[in-house]
């Protein structure tokens, strides 16, 4: 089993108001990100500062729900909050930053596919990639939670991933969907407009 951990306990600060809500055509951030995720285990999505906002407006039923409200341990922080409620059969985690609204059940189920192949043995961490830049979600083995657990908070999740190149498998993408985020309005309205472009390519 992969339990999917959705980030969405971010401040927004340069945003001006909650990622996590941000309307894609009639669904949020953190719906589609559900979406993405519908065909792993149960959920831990990481709530912060905005939760009750989020709770008001986003059906939570049936996930796992993890807190942080220390805005300044940042991702680190999140992860490690979740990672703390990892049930005891999860074989692997998903962490997926719920900024990156472009990811689908395409994306997530090519990492699965990556992850589930015999040949993978010897690598513990499936990161997508495209034009040589990593992406988001990332795909860990269970052995790799311990490594994050260990980080002090505000310190950079990449900081594992970068630690032993040789176990980590890259999934290549043709499409750069895996590394469209947002931080501001302006990266907003991009990936709104390649959202859109999207399902156009693909129907409703």
């Amino acid at each position: 089993m992969i339990t999917p951990i959705l980030l969405a306990a971010g401040a927004s600060t340069r945003m001006g108001r909650p990622k996590a809500l941000l309307d894609f055509d009639g669904k949020t951030c953190l719906e589609l990100a559900l979406e993405a995720v519908s065909g792993l285990g149960t959920p831990i999505v990481v709530l912060g500062p905005h939760r009750e906002e989020v709770r008001s407006r986003v059906g939570l039923e049936g996930v796992r729900i993890a807190v942080n409200d220390d805005v300044q341990s940042g991702q680190t922080g999140s992860l490690k909050k979740a990672l703390l409620q990892l049930p005891d059969g999860a074989g692997g985690f998903l962490f997926y930053p719920v900024d990156c609204p472009l990811v689908s059940t395409v994306e997530v189920s090519r990492l699965v596919e990556a992850y589930s192949r015999k040949s993978s043995g010897e690598k513990s961490i499936f990161v997508p990639s495209h034009g040589m830049r990593r992406g988001h979600p990332v795909l860990c083995r269970r052995e790799i939670a311990r490594e994050f657990l260990a980080l002090p908070d505000g310190a950079p999740a990449r900081s594992v991933l970068s630690a032993r190149p040789e176990r980590l498998a890259y999934v290549l993408f043709d499409e750069a969907y895996i590394l469209m985020d947002m931080d501001t309005p302006q990266d907003y309205a991009r990936c709104l407009e390649a959202y859109r472009e999207r399902r156009g390519r693909s129907g409703p």
